[in-house]
């Protein structure tokens, strides 16, 4: 009984950190030791697991607070950035009283085969970082929930 309880539990407690229109799952993991998101047309922000993923994300945090992104394709080679726009715009909330809320902006520019900036310094645990990104005239969307 004790085993269905805490089972019971952990399936409940997902939800209740879940990401607001959730962002997928990639099932490979990271190649530089980052967590990895599928990248999607921003049109497709909202539909979660039905989102049709482009490319894949890892993105890797220093002790720092420096911020990594790297693309892949679907096989995981990484990707040329040379038709990418320089500059990802990000988005920060923060969970605070049990709800997510807005927090602030930043970017990360073109580095090379990645893209580098900074962290904001967050006090509240966890948080989500929403990613937005261009290729040509498409605009691309790359989410990163529930981290501290």
């Amino acid at each position: 009984m004790k085993q269905f309880l805490v089972i019971l539990s952990f399936i409940f407690s997902l939800s209740t950190f879940a990401h607001e229109g959730g962002h997928g799952h990639v099932a490979e993991g990271g190649k530089f030791g980052g967590i990895m998101s599928p990248v999607i047309d921003k049109k497709e922000e909202g539909k979660g697991e039905k989102a049709h993923t482009l490319y894949k994300a890892e993105l890797v945090r220093a002790a720092s607070g420096k911020l990594s992104l790297y693309i892949f394709d679907d096989k995981m080679n990484l990707v040329d950035l040379s038709s990418f726009g320089e500059i990802v715009k990000a988005n920060l909330e923060i969970k605070k009283k049990g709800k997510y809320t807005y927090f602030g902006d930043f970017q990360l520019k073109k580095n090379g085969n990645h893209f580098t900036g900074l962290l904001p310094q967050v006090e509240y645990k966890p948080f989500n970082i929403d990613l937005f990104l261009t290729k040509g005239k498409q605009e691309l969307f790359v989410g990163f929930s529930n981290l501290d």
